[in-house]
């Protein structure tokens, strides 16, 4: 038996019975299979139950729980608790230490387990890579003492000199503290996309979400090169480059995709390129696992720096083992606002929608739209709407009608601030939402001739 095992032991059950204000932080971090020693496995068991039926535990109810207890050592036990009793005082300092210690004792014994269970499947005749990489990954994201051994305690004057920071940055970018997604009014409301926010925008197919996000995308990323990582689980790389500058650079993407750009497009399209290889935007496409999101997101994050993830969409993340769709899709949820929290970077994914909105006279989206799942709504700090007015017109209603183009990001929940219906105009020619009366940004073109160049490469 180790000696600093036995020690951290005594040192708990010792603060647990003579400090009564320690007992609610111990239980939080502490479980009965950190005990190694018997006895005073047996000890903390009984106490554990004391704790979850609210009952006072100290020498005398701990010593009447164990010896109704059909176990082995509680003779024992009960002779230990008197000789803990008359141990000497610890401090405080010692405590935290001993938590510690048992908590990263407990850590290195389920390490030694994964590593024993990796080497049985790697040495399988039938051996599957994957399978050994989702094993790790679980651990990884599932681990439940993780945040324990990463939490830095904080006191009073460190939480307001933290606040004091963001008051101060806040204050020098027009009320921003957080990355700016180029929407002013949504900027202004949630002062940017803050570290550890999950935010949800979600809407009907085809309403323009993911170009929503790719203009968010040229705002941090494009502009401000901000470390930005979109994941696509609906189109390929190359599809999404296309998209994203065609509104960067304000080429319509129909003019792309045909490969016949006018004079003034071809400048537009090379300054874009040109901003596009200097920035930090990253693009992966594919059909992706949460696990394989959260391997990803990990690895960019330590590896080379991540400020910010967008995934489009939420409902094409697969989560292998979960009972139902509806479990499946609240378990990604819970994961992404999980891995938000402990990156600390904001977290962006895209969700669709019911059908339910369209039986309704009046389409504007609610949070019971939400497909599949209420842990989405549960899980978020942001639930935001895309709509927009020519989305149920028809071609003729359109051209007809002033108002088309006119489109609203529904604030509809929002964990740390208000809620608005924020206006902003589509542009169905890019497409790309923009704020109202913004003008477009790359003037410097000359405009001569407007014969399409039916010769240019586009990729």
């Amino acid at each position: 038996m180790d000696n600093m095992q036995l020690r951290s032991e005594q040192v708990v059950l010792y603060s647990m019975l003579m400090n009564p204000s320690t007992i609610h932080d111990i239980m939080s971090k502490v479980s009965c299979d950190m005990f190694i020693t018997p006895i005073n496995k047996v000890i903390f068991e009984a106490a554990y139950e004391l704790y979850l039926s609210q009952e006072p535990i100290n020498a005398v109810s701990l010593s009447q729980a164990i010896m109704k207890k059909n176990t082995m050592h509680k003779r024992e036990a009960v002779l230990e608790i008197t000789a803990i009793t008359s141990y000497k005082p610890t401090g405080i300092n010692e405590l935290d230490s001993s938590v510690y210690f048992l908590i990263g004792e407990n850590v290195r014994h389920e390490h030694i387990d994964l590593a024993k269970k990796v080497e049985v499947m790697a040495n399988k005749d039938a051996y599957d890579p994957q399978e050994v990489i989702n094993a790790l990954q679980s651990h990884i994201s599932d681990n439940k003492f993780k945040s324990l051994l990463r939490r830095k305690e904080m006191d009073n004057e460190f939480l307001l000199q933290e606040l004091d920071k963001k008051m101060i940055e806040a204050s020098t970018k027009d009320g921003v503290s957080g990355i700016e997604t180029g929407y002013k009014r949504f900027d202004v409301l949630t002062s940017g996309m803050q570290p550890t926010n999950f935010i949800i925008i979600a809407a009907r197919p085809a309403m323009g979400k993911t170009q929503y996000a790719l203009g968010m995308m040229k705002h941090a990323s494009i502009r401000n090169n901000y470390k930005g990582l979109f994941i696509s689980c609906e189109m390929d790389e190359v599809q999404v480059m296309k998209r994203i500058i065609s509104v960067d650079s304000g080429v319509p993407g129909y003019h792309i995709k045909r490969g016949r750009l006018e004079t003034r497009d071809i400048m537009r399209y090379e300054k874009s390129k040109r901003r596009i290889i200097n920035s930090n935007l990253k693009i992966v496409a594919g059909s992706f696992t949460i696990t394989d999101i959260l391997s990803l997101v990990y690895k960019l994050k330590y590896s080379q720096g991540l400020d910010y993830v967008v995934i489009d969409y939420i409902q094409k993340v697969s989560s292998p083992g979960a009972q139902n769709r509806t479990n499946e899709v609240g378990d990604v949820s819970r994961k992404l606002k999980d891995m938000a929290n402990e990156l600390k970077i904001p977290v962006v994914a895209l969700a669709q929608l019911s059908r339910a909105v369209e039986h309704r006279t009046d389409k504007k989206p609610m949070l019971s739209d939400l497909r599949e799942s209420g842990d989405i709504e549960q899980d978020a700090d942001i639930v935001m709407f895309l709509y927009r007015n020519g989305y149920y017109m028809t071609p003729e209603e359109k051209e007809n009608n002033s108002s088309a183009d006119d489109g609203y990001a529904i604030i509809a929940k929002h964990r740390d601030g208000e809620l608005e219906d924020i206006q902003l105009t589509f542009d169905s020619n890019i497409p790309a939402w923009k704020n109202p009366y913004d003008r477009d940004d790359e003037d410097d073109y000359v405009q001569t001739a407007m014969k399409p160049n039916n010769n240019f490469d586009i990729f």
